[in-house]
Parts: C-alpha cells; structure tokens; sequence
C-alpha cells in the first residue's frame, strides 16, 4: 500500500497495468513500495544522531599517544566496519551524517556472502576481511544494510568479538525484518523496519541487480527467476 507518507514528498501511483510508477519512473519488477528515498534519508539522518550522541561523549583505548584511554577524536576514532555489498549505499549516507553531527570516525569493510538468489544460505563465505587490526578495547559499530535471518550478523559479530575484543560492539542496520529471524538478533540502531519480504533498491539486490533504485520496494513474486546467478 503507497502511504500519504510515501506520497508527501514524491510523486507516487500506480499506472494502467498496476505497476507502481514513483516520479515518473514506473517499476515493473516491484510488488510494493517500502520506503522512498526521502523517508530513507530523514530515517538514516535520524538515527545518525542517535548514534553521534551515544558516542561522543566516550573514550576507549589510545591507540594515537602513550596509551591508556582517550576520548573519541580525530586521533582515536569510532571504528565502522561496513558490510558488502549492500551496504555501500547505506554507509556512504550514513558517515555523512555522522560528520554533519560532529563524530569522529574511519572506516573499513569486510564482505560475507550468505544469499543466492532471493535464498538465504547456512554457509557463510568471508569474501573481503577488514584491513584494520588494533580494534581491542575500540569501540567498533558494524553497519549493515539488513537484519534477516540474523545469521550472517552473528557470524560477524562474534567472529570480531573473539578476534579483536573491543571496548563495545554495536550494530546499525538499514533494514530490520524482524519476521526473518532465525536466531536471537536485536540490532542496537535500526532505520527502516520492512516486511517479511524480499526487498530491492537502495543497495539490496537480487543478483546484483536493481541496487541503484533510489527506493526501497519488495520484489514482485517470480521476478527473480528472470536474473541469472552468474554473470
């Protein structure tokens, strides 16, 4: 269902043959609209406060001067580690709000593959592993662009936890879909919240597909059929 939310900002219907059509730009593959861009943005804007506020005003280890514990600064950054692909776009949107609210950070990336086709898997593959190191007694924040299953979330999560030790480890998704859950997973910050549903647009994918839409809609059933795995 389109939301007078949805419609506030931008332009939004469906045309003869029920295709929704947002600003003109009809969307065949889509079965619903989830979340248009500017109800993505002032969500990850949202939660981007909520995240420079919770870590201001803490130190962690000094890793810059003689050791013991500093304040997080410029010197002694937040540690973000972002997971691909999805999350590129997130992250890219994201970090620049965080430096609009005035928190210092870096970040990193490491990749996981976990889904083929619209299908979670129980194999986890590391693709792409960070390249910072000195995470113990850091704070370190993963951004990741959905919580499903919750599957790849925890291997992520204790796979730094026991590798690194940091002083904290929390997660920020784009996308929480709660009805997905197949182990005990709560994000600490969540901007959207979707259907039990297959989702594209905004950096979600079905083989590598339709990442670059601007919005965020759930893929109309049987849609993935017509893309193939490997390219």
């Amino acid at each position: 269902m389109i939301s007078s939310q949805q419609a506030m900002v931008h332009v939004v219907s469906r045309n003869a043959e029920g295709v929704i059509v947002v600003d003109g730009k009809a969307y065949p593959m889509a079965e619903e609209l989830v979340a248009t861009e500017s109800v993505i943005q002032r969500s990850i804007k949202a939660v981007a406060k909520q995240i420079a506020d919770f870590y201001r005003p803490l130190s962690h280890r000094d890793t810059h001067g003689g050791g013991g514990v500093a304040p997080i600064s410029d010197e002694n950054p937040l540690i973000i580690i972002s997971v691909l692909k999805g999350s590129y776009i997130f992250t890219a949107d994201m970090v620049r709000y965080l430096g609009d609210y005035g928190l210092p950070h870096v970040v990193d990336f490491l990749r996981v593959a976990s889904y083929r086709g619209t299908s979670s898997t129980n194999k986890m593959q590391l693709l792409a592993e960070t390249q910072f190191k000195a995470l113990r007694g850091k704070h370190v924040l993963i951004l990741e662009d959905i919580v499903d299953s919750g599957k790849t979330l925890r291997y992520i999560l204790d796979k730094v936890q026991r590798e690194h030790q940091p002083a904290t480890l929390k997660v920020c998704v784009l996308a929480d879909k709660p009805g997905g859950r197949r182990v005990t997973m709560q994000p600490d910050f969540v901007c959207l919240t979707v259907p039990n549903k297959y989702v594209i647009g905004y950096g979600f994918e079905v083989n590598d597909r339709f990442r670059c839409f601007r919005h965020i809609f759930t893929l109309r059933p049987g849609e993935a059929r017509r893309y193939p795995a490997h390219l």
